[in-house]
């Protein structure tokens, strides 16, 4: 388990980067490490085995965050999902559950606690990144939204060119 100079080093590097006001590390949820299995089980409890890939996850209901218990948090890049984690209970504490109220706002809420995962990572001279996707994802029921692939349009239509040998960086 991260100790109290740990989890108050990076609670301020977390309001720091985010912008949201510092609580007292007092105030964190506890943080428990655990299972792989574990943690996709409670974000994914009907289809555990495709969310396998993530490091934490902050329950709001129960007031915890889970880690995995394979990160060693004396690592930048492994204490840095922690951080991440922390973005997320400032913006709670801040907003409540309207952080996750729906599609778009969720991605916001994402993009902020990813944007200050990777300013600490940058700060502590890691060139690891994460969030990417983020970039790439879409709500269902967000439509207007400007893709990479929208970007290659026909002047004054909008429409896509149809040509995907024009963006050969979003070929699979």
């Amino acid at each position: 388990m991260p100790n109290a100079e740990l989890l108050s080093f990076l609670l301020a590097a977390a309001a720091k980067l985010s912008g949201y006001p510092e609580i007292p590390v007092a105030q964190l949820p506890p943080v428990r490490a655990v299972s792989v299995d574990t943690i996709a089980q409670a974000i994914c409890p009907e289809q555990p085995s495709g969310c396998t890939g993530i490091a934490a996850t902050f329950e709001t209901e129960s007031y915890v965050i889970l880690i995995r218990d394979s990160l060693d948090l004396e690592d930048t890049a492994d204490n840095s999902f922690l951080l991440h984690e922390f973005v997320h209970v400032l913006q709670w504490k801040a907003h409540g559950d309207a952080i996750f109220k729906d599609c778009p706002t969720t991605l916001k809420t994402e993009g902020e606690a990813y944007r200050a995962q990777n300013a600490y990572l940058k700060r502590e001279g890691q060139f690891l990144r994460f969030g990417e996707m983020l970039a790439y994802t879409q709500c269902a029921e967000d439509t207007g939204t400007l893709f990479p692939r929208d970007a290659m349009s026909t002047p004054d239509t909008g429409k896509p060119t149809g040509n995907p040998a024009a963006t050969p960086e979003l070929l699979g």
